[in-house]
């Protein structure tokens, strides 16, 4: 078929049981974009909402093979009934309006904004077609989906990646007061790094055009991890390759790139983060984390990372997955957003989420450095109703119960170490277990330890209508699961196996981040 654009997008009937069907899209016989999507002109589940805007006043010829008949609408809007309303969309997290999303990429802060790009699929609510999606936030809590920010073309589909401000204009490419935005993603034909560019706080997007910057290495090599080292003098990329290796390259441009090492992650592979962090008393260090939160605490030393310990897991869950940490954040703060992975789940039109976006700290312990995550303190502007309970008694075996709403929370239990006692904290039909004769605690089959330093009692969960995020020992230990609250049960409860004293505990509701 043949259309002049007009609109902004090109609407599509799919549905995700239909065979999958390429979509090209033609200018003057050159394929301009090309999407995999389950076309079903008959009974369609699904509206792809693809964005064509690029295309404004020109005549597209579409194809489709294997052929079958297309019928499509176009829109200026994304009309969906109900939007941010649905049953199963989060209310406190991150989804994408329509379609699919997935790891997070290219976490920065520029201008007072803080923008973060995922992986997106527009045409299905299924993984596939991998595009940039955006979006931005003025307060790490509240976000507005923005335009597409990369699209597959002729070198593959856009995996993921990272971003960084260029503050030294390294590039030369600034324009005015405002320094560049720079992308760097994986493509995929063949798998290789490539780097875009935005002059105005993302709003245009342009990929470079000496790509790619980091030519293919071996196997499907991905996820570029972008940071500035001072101990270096050079920008440093980690880079997953395969297995369980990850390598190190350096740039005095972010053009030209040289690998410096090779390492090791036990237990880890895919979507490195590499960062640098403080100790509270000061002591700057460098963590590489992979995309199962698996990670090493080490410094730069004679041109390469040294790890000072053996490697450590801080999740002990099965959702979050591939965290990244913002760039360029002011006063050295360090915070990250994870993928919270939903597991034979799907709403008819949008599918995954967001974690609440995680403040971290490294702690000295004994010796050791334990990397923590807990939400952020902006999360208090979405405190809606609280509770509040102080040196509250729990009888052994018996329970105590508070009402809750049906809304997104935010539980936090504080209490003294409680020698070789039990407690029991359940919600909306599912329950958290602390065994403090064995120092564990479990959500579910997902079990990990306590405290590592047994001094206290220190439990927080974010619960929202798909996932529950844990943190205990002070965010040292952090569990997640994709499940589907109870709303039927609108309770939080205790129960302990000994008489004890709780001394802290706050139930706080969660207004909807969305302006529905």
């Amino acid at each position: 078929m043949n259309i002049t654009v007009t609109k902004k997008y090109l609407i599509f009937p799919v549905n995700i049981s239909a065979d999958m069907r390429r979509v090209c899209m033609n200018i003057n016989g050159e394929t301009v974009y090309a999407l995999n999507l389950a076309i079903d002109n008959e009974n369609p589940k699904f509206n792809a909402y693809i964005d064509v805007s690029r295309f404004m006043g020109k005549d597209l010829s579409i194809s489709v093979s294997p052929e079958t008949e297309l019928s499509v609408r176009e829109s200026d809007t994304m009309d969906i009934e109900g939007l941010y309303s649905e049953e199963l969309r989060p209310q406190a997290h991150f989804s994408t309006k329509n379609g699919w999303n997935n790891d997070p990429n290219g976490l920065v802060y520029l201008d007072g904004t803080y923008h973060m790009f995922y992986q997106h699929n527009p045409g299905s609510p299924k993984w596939e077609n991998m595009h940039w999606g955006h979006a931005e936030s003025k307060d790490l809590i509240h976000w507005e989906e923005k335009d597409m920010a990369l699209y597959p073309d002729n070198t593959g589909t856009m995996f993921s990646g990272s971003a960084i401000v260029d503050n030294k204009n390294t590039l030369g490419l600034q324009t005015g007061e405002l320094p560049t935005g720079v992308l760097f993603y994986t493509s995929t034909a063949p798998f290789c790094q490539r780097m875009a560019y935005s002059t105005d706080g993302f709003k245009t997007i342009k990929k470079y055009e000496n790509n790619p910057v980091i030519k293919h290495i071996v196997d499907a090599n991905r996820d570029p991890s972008v940071v500035y080292c001072q101990e270096l003098g050079k920008y440093v990329i980690a880079l997953y390759l395969e297995k369980d290796i990850y390598a190190l390259f350096t740039s005095d441009d972010l053009v030209s790139w040289t690998e410096i090492q090779r390492i090791k992650m036990d237990g880890d592979n895919e979507c490195p983060d590499l960062f640098c962090i403080n100790t509270p008393d000061g002591e700057r260090k460098w963590v590489l984390i992979g995309a199962h939160d698996r990670y090493l605490v080490g410094d730069f030393k004679n041109g390469q990372f040294v790890s000072v310990q053996d490697i450590r897991s801080l999740h002990f869950g099965n959702s979050a997955y591939a965290g990244q940490s913002f760039s360029d954040l002011p006063n050295g703060r360090a915070v990250r957003v994870d993928w919270l992975r939903w597991f034979d789940l799907s709403a008819d039109r949008f599918s995954q989420q967001m974690s609440i976006p995680l403040e971290m700290s490294l702690n000295k312990i004994d010796g050791t450095y334990h990397l923590s995550v807990l939400p952020v303190k902006e999360i208090e502007a979405i405190f809606d109703k609280t509770q509040k309970y102080e040196n509250l008694s729990l009888k052994a075996g018996e329970k105590t119960s508070f009402a809750l709403e049906d809304s997104a929370y935010i539980f936090k239990i504080h209490a003294k170490a409680l020698k070789d006692n039990k407690l029991s904290v359940s919600f909306f039909g599912k329950t958290v277990e602390c065994d403090l004769k064995e120092n564990s605690i479990k959500l579910d089959d997902h079990k990990g330890p306590l405290s590592y330093t047994g001094e206290a009692l220190d439990v927080t969960v974010v619960v929202d209508r798909c996932t529950v995020e844990l943190f205990s020992d002070d965010g040292r230990i952090y569990i997640t699961e994709c499940t589907v609250a109870d709303r039927n049960m609108c309770e939080f409860s205790l129960t302990a196996e000994n008489d004890c004293i709780i001394e802290n505990i706050e139930l706080n509701s969660l207004k909807s981040i969305w302006n529905k």
